[in-house]
This record gives C-alpha cells, structure tokens and sequence, in this order.
C-alpha cells in the first residue's frame, strides 16, 4: 500500500520539475506503475498535487476500483463518453490552465486527439509530450520489480519449453505459438507483446508472426517470446532445429554462442553499449 503514493510523489516531483500540472497516460505498464492496474481502452490522470483519477469502460468500473489505488474512477461507454470523463476530471480538480503530459511515443494520432479535443481538455491548456519524464521516473527497478521480472522470465521459460516440445516436421507456425501462449496464460500471463514464430526461410525475418506455414525438416525454427505477469514483461528468444542441422548451421550456431559468451564477459559497470556491440 506504500509503494504507490512513494511512486507518486516521485512522479509530481518530476512534474514540478520538467513543467506539467497534469498528466494523461493510456499506456498500461505506466498506469500500472502508479496505480497498480494497466488496461487498454483506459486512462489514468495524475495532478500535481498527487490527486490520482482513472477512466475506463464501464463494464471494467468494480474489477478497477478492486485493483487500483486511486482517489476517483469513472466510467464511460464510448469514445464520446471517454471524452467527457476527461473534462469532468479537468473539472474536478479544478484545473483550468498549464501545460498537460501526453505520451506520445504510445498514443496513435487518433486517440492524441481524443485527450486534446476541444470538449475534452479546457482551452488553456497546452498539451505536451511526457514520454521521457515516465521513462526517467521507471529506471532504476524497485526490489519488488525485479522480482516480478524475475516471474516474468519464469513464465516465458515455461512457454519456451511448450514450444520447444511442440516443433517437429509437418506443424504450422501458429500451433507452436499457440501451445507456447496457452502454456503461458496457464502459468500466470495475462497479456503478450506478441508472440513471434518464424521458420525457414521466415527466420530472416527479425519479428517474424506466425503464420500457417508448415515446419519441414531440418528447418530452422525461431521462436521470442513476451509474456506479461503483474504489470512487468520479459523477452525469451530462441532458435531450434526441428531435426538435425546441417553443417553450415551448426557453424553459425557455434558462431552465435562464441560472440554471445565473450559479450558477457564482458558486462560490468562502466562499460559501454558499443563496446558490447563491436564485441
């Protein structure tokens, strides 16, 4: 109950700092961070006094108000509504003027626009990006975090293997995510930042979706994975071989854990992120 009023007052301290009476923010991990529940189709609003309000769709109004830890949550119905539980809070906090922080790095233009509608946000306010002040405010991780990293890790490990177990000649792309989410929503996962399967000649993709390719033998098959467990995400990538590599295979293989092991050796403080990279 102490983390998240320590985290707020974090947070307008950061706002004092850098300029903003209030924030809106709609991207999960955030809302998550400081009130303790992250949904889409939701937004959180934080003065610079401390006053915390959300609003979110009504059918989600008694799970959030069971979540979070908030001063004031209000429902709306649509798009329309959500406009207007934003000048309500405006409103209520008797904010009429000053500058109000929008992370822009997460908000298409359309909903952008739905926070700085006329009917949403009173005249005088000017509206300005806060990506960077969250980013600051959630980096250095809380014991707490790590942990919660840590389970996240777990999970994926036990997607991995579901996936792992589940390649062989003959299986599709999508049956091998499907068992690695399924496997995953079983150990704790509510939410994925995708779940990228990739074979063949679909391994030189970076982020490759899966598809209803078949899996042929000897085929290289790439499998990453992100699942999110109590508002925190972990990424596990992986390449198997579903039968036995050919030579020019097992050789960048060999490569890859050659680069990768003397990378390592080389991470401790002060080192730079070029330097592992020219590693």
């Amino acid at each position: 109950m102490e983390t998240y009023p320590k985290r707020i007052s974090r947070c307008t301290d950061l706002m004092k700092e850098n300029g903003f009476d209030v924030l809106v923010l709609t991207k999960p991990a955030n809302m998550y961070y400081l009130t303790g529940d992250g949904r889409l189709c939701a937004y959180a609003m934080l003065t610079r006094d401390g006053k915390v309000a959300m609003g979110v769709p009504q059918t989600d109004i008694e799970d959030v108000k069971q979540l979070a830890r908030v001063d004031f949550v209000a429902g709306f119905d649509d798009e329309v509504g959500l406009i207007h539980s934003v000048a309500h809070f405006f409103k209520h906090f008797g904010i009429k003027e000053g500058v109000l922080g929008l992370e822009y790095a997460f908000l298409p233009q359309p909903r952008l626009g739905m926070f700085t509608h006329p009917h949403a946000k009173p005249k005088e306010i000017e509206a300005k990006d806060c990506t960077s002040l969250m980013s600051a405010l959630r980096l250095v991780k809380e014991d707490q975090e790590i942990d919660r990293m840590k389970k996240a890790a777990e999970v994926a490990a036990v997607g991995m293997r579901a996936a792992i177990e589940t390649i062989r000649p003959g299986v599709t792309e999508n049956s091998v995510a499907a068992a690695a989410d399924f496997a995953m929503r079983q150990a704790g996962a509510t939410d994925f930042y995708r779940s990228y399967v990739a074979s063949g000649p679909r391994t030189n993709v970076a982020h490759g979706l899966p598809t209803l390719r078949t899996i042929e033998k000897n085929d290289l098959v790439m499998v990453d994975l992100h699942p999110v467990l109590d508002g925190y995400s972990s990424d596990l990538c992986r390449t198997v071989c579903a039968g036995t590599p050919s030579p020019e295979q097992q050789a960048a293989y060999d490569l890859y854990v050659l680069a990768l092991e003397k990378t390592i050796a080389m991470v401790r403080k002060g080192v730079g992120m070029m330097d592992l990279e020219q590693q």
